[in-house]
């Protein structure tokens, strides 16, 4: 296999990692996965290895939070707003499961907004594989915070997301397939079991025969404990639903008979049955379905009328309180994406898209951010760069070649600069670079460095024959008269042109 095969196979092999960590953990190959990655420094692949281990603390109950971060850190260091998202999402899963608050740290709904508003950058930038993923994982997240309806919108842009077309990633987008069928039938449960808490048994049904609708989705490629969820969902929402259960045993039978029982008005059997049943039934399920259970088995025959009424006052609290919340989420997301969409327009308005450099308008605010002050004798140096023939290369080889040149130099002047300088596209091929702090000596040097870094660059790979090379004028002084340097650097940028080009002229 090629390298980018190689890598692409190690991404799906660490998705296969992640579905096993769920109940079929195996660390040697986890440990080997890791080893593979750390050698060709795959840090994508090392961010789903540390999710992996975090399932896994999950699932024996150890702490993950050196995982999490290691995953948030990671996904910083890749820039790719969809596994930042995946990151993020994990961290609010388990924020959520441990039921923090704002008061301990940053909230699982504030990470879940910051996680949302991630995947909308991720629509245009990230491969499909992450983003599903990331979607799944925020779908989660809504999940264990209640926020029902958001969840099942990001399970459908994830059916959409694994809809695309393509065979790239085909077998971790099966994968994904079945964590959404999964989740979906839980995600149904919780809110049908819910709404019976309530009293709503006409909405519960219909949301239960919704998910049944989509049939079992099991095939001999699920795990068995997988299928035995599934099918023991299916058989409660079934009982929901009012229609032929499918077939189950043991506890599962017994909590699918009290919930038929409740629905036919037969408090008292519902009550034994869902006694019966007790708090492990075999499967994991919803929190909401294990309150129902309880709700049953309350309403046994002699307890007290105004016991009964307590607990049904209850339910109604928590839905009400639930809508409340899902209504603030919503308002919160909406705020976090207007905030997001201010600072990308900021950002549009000082960055010059072709080189990713400041353009004219950053580069006055630059110089607005420095003042006025007399007083200050740093030392500053200034650079006026020009590509030399400019116009014999977008006549020679268009404007398309010529728009890559002015990328490329942007790219090589980012190398060049630190963060308290300042690299511009002042318009053309005309740029400007401003080094603070910078004794005498060194913006010469630095210059030099520039030219030699374009004049050696790979132009071949941008058109067969291609060369180019800059001329740079210099002048250094105080922060006092930074005014009076841009104009003397003008000057030597003519000089350098005038010497004949591809050379720097320093005061």
């Amino acid at each position: 296999m090629v390298p980018s095969d190689v890598h692409e196979a190690a991404i799906e092999h660490a998705y296969r990692l992640i579905e096993a960590a769920q109940g079929h953990n195996d660390p040697t190959a986890v440990d080997r996965a890791e080893r593979e990655a750390v050698a060709n420094d795959w840090t994508d692949v090392l961010l789903l290895l540390h999710m992996v281990r975090s399932l896994a603390c999950a699932e024996d109950g150890v702490d993950d939070t050196e995982h999490v971060d290691a995953m948030v850190d990671g996904a910083v260091l890749l820039g790719d707003p969809a596994l930042l998202a995946l990151a993020v999402g994990q961290k609010a899963l388990r924020c959520a499961g441990r039921r923090r608050t704002a008061t301990t740290g940053e909230s699982a709904a504030a990470l879940l907004v910051r996680a949302v508003v991630l995947l909308d950058e991720a629509d245009r930038t990230s491969p499909v594989v992450h983003r599903a993923a990331a979607l799944i994982e925020v779908a989660c997240v809504a999940h264990e915070l209640g926020f029902w309806e958001l969840a099942l919108e990001y399970y459908e842009l994830t059916e959409r997301a694994l809809a695309e077309p393509g065979e790239r990633w085909a077998e971790t987008m099966r994968r994904h397939g079945r964590v959404v069928s999964i989740n979906s039938f839980d995600l149904a449960l919780d809110w049908a079991s819910c709404l019976v808490a309530i009293g709503e048994w006409d909405t519960a049904a219909a949301r239960a025969r919704t998910a049944l609708a989509l049939g079992d989705p099991t095939d001999a490629d699920w795990q068995p404990g997988w299928v035995g969820e599934v099918r023991g969902m299916r058989h409660l929402l079934a009982a929901i639903a009012g229609e032929a259960r499918t077939p189950a045993e043991g506890r599962i039978a017994a909590l699918g008979g009290a919930i038929a029982a409740a629905r036919a008005g037969d408090a008292a059997l519902a009550a034994v049955l869902a006694e019966e049943a007790g708090d492990d039934v075999g499967i994991p399920l919803p929190s909401g379905t294990r309150l129902l259970r309880l709700c049953i088995a309350a309403k046994e025959p002699g307890t007290s009328r105004p016991a009964i009424r307590y607990g049904d006052e209850l339910a109604v609290l928590r839905w009400n309180d639930r809508l409340d919340r899902m209504a603030g989420i919503r308002d919160a997301i909406a705020v976090e994406r207007r905030r997001r969409d201010h600072e990308q327009l900021r950002r549009d308005l000082v960055v010059d898209e072709l080189t990713g450099l400041a353009n004219r308008r950053g580069y006055q605010a630059y110089l607005a951010t420095l003042g006025d002050n007399r007083a200050d004798d740093s030392a500053y140096a200034v650079m006026m760069i020009d590509v030399d023939h400019f116009k014999a290369v977008n006549d020679g080889f268009g404007h398309d070649v010529g728009d890559l040149v002015l990328a490329r130099l942007g790219q090589i002047l980012a190398v060049h600069v630190r963060q308290i300088d300042l690299a511009a596209r002042l318009g053309g091929d005309e740029f400007v670079v401003i080094l603070a702090d910078v004794h005498t000596g060194v913006p010469a040097a630095r210059a030099q460095q520039i030219l030699d870094a374009v004049r050696s660059h790979p132009w071949g790979e941008v058109a067969p024959g291609l060369r180019v090379s800059v001329s740079i004028g210099v002048h250094h002084g105080s922060r006092r008269e930074l005014p009076s340097l841009l104009s003397d650097a003008d000057r030597s940028l003519y000089n350098a042109k005038h010497e004949g080009r591809g050379r720097v002229w320093a005061n």
